[in-house]
């Protein structure tokens, strides 16, 4: 065994012969340096702490990703907020809701003035007429049509915008994620026309407190989902093929085009038939 003093090979340190352990730095000293000692545990790696988890989402994607009302109430607090996780068909039950409440506030109403217009009239006269207008459906077919003229009209919107978000980033947009978006930022319409539904099924039939009511939303309505159209095709887009501004003149000229179009093309089909409607009303009570 040597007499020659031992150094630290870490910091240099001088060591006692017997030395496990460097004083100063705490290096634990290998059996080679001691000759006839156990061979000293390894020199432990700092540990590093354990990485925070990122919250998930996946207690708010099972928390609505099933349950429409869950999920409706979120839109309400947070519209802009995307959803993917939610459900595909989400965005589709809140437009047609909200086209089928519109649908039966009309429909109500329409019952109202056909009440109205009956009692006006003798008993022969409101016997023939409500004959007539009960066996054609009428009001039926009016509430019918108007349904999905407004079901047309959201579609038109959603693929507007859907294809001009495409046409402005290169990033991949999956359209039911797009639509439950649009749906979501338009879900206020819902509270509307379901007021006013509530208020045309329990006032009286010579009561057209509804119509006023629908009629005042109409300006909010309108616009809350043109607000939508373009706050959906611009949203998140950091990096666009081209401006903004002008993707959006586009997108809105695009619009306007299109229910042109239908408007043109509702007005002859539906104009069309009421006009012959009457024309075979008339002619059966002459």
């Amino acid at each position: 065994m040597t007499n020659q003093p031992r150094f630290c090979p870490h910091c240099g340190n001088e060591l006692k012969a017997d030395a496990k352990f460097c004083p100063k730095c705490g290096y634990a000293l290998s059996p080679v340096a001691t000759g006839s000692e156990p061979a000293a545990a390894p020199q432990p790696e700092p540990t590093q702490a354990a990485p925070v988890a990122e919250p998930t989402t996946t207690e708010n994607a099972q928390s609505f990703s099933g349950n429409y009302f869950n999920w409706y109430l979120d839109t309400l607090k947070h519209p802009s907020q995307p959803r993917v996780e939610a459900n595909r068909f989400f965005g589709i039950i809140s437009m047609v809701v909200e086209a089928l409440l519109l649908a039966l506030t009309l429909t109500l109403l329409g019952q109202k003035i056909v009440n109205m217009v009956t009692k006006m009239l003798n008993t022969y006269e409101e016997a023939q007429l409500a004959k007539y207008l009960n066996l054609n459906g009428l009001v039926f077919k009016s509430g019918l049509i108007i349904f999905f003229l407004v079901i047309i009209g959201y579609a038109i919107y959603v693929s507007i915008g859907y294809a001009f978000r495409r046409l402005i980033t290169e990033e991949y947009v999956n359209f039911w994620d797009f639509v439950n978006q649009f749906a979501g930022v338009t879900n206020l319409i819902l509270i509307f026309n379901l007021i006013t539904f509530l208020l045309g099924l329990i006032t009286g039939s010579a009561n057209f407190s509804s119509l006023s009511i629908l009629l005042v939303f109409m300006v909010p309505a309108n616009l809350l989902i043109n607000a939508a159209f373009v706050f959906i095709i611009i949203d998140g887009v950091d990096q666009s093929r081209m401006d903004k501004f002008y993707t959006v003149f586009l997108a809105e000229i695009s619009l306007t085009v299109a229910f042109f179009i239908f408007g043109f093309i509702a007005t002859n089909i539906v104009g069309g038939s009421i006009v012959s409607y009457v024309q075979s009303l008339y002619n059966s009570v002459v």
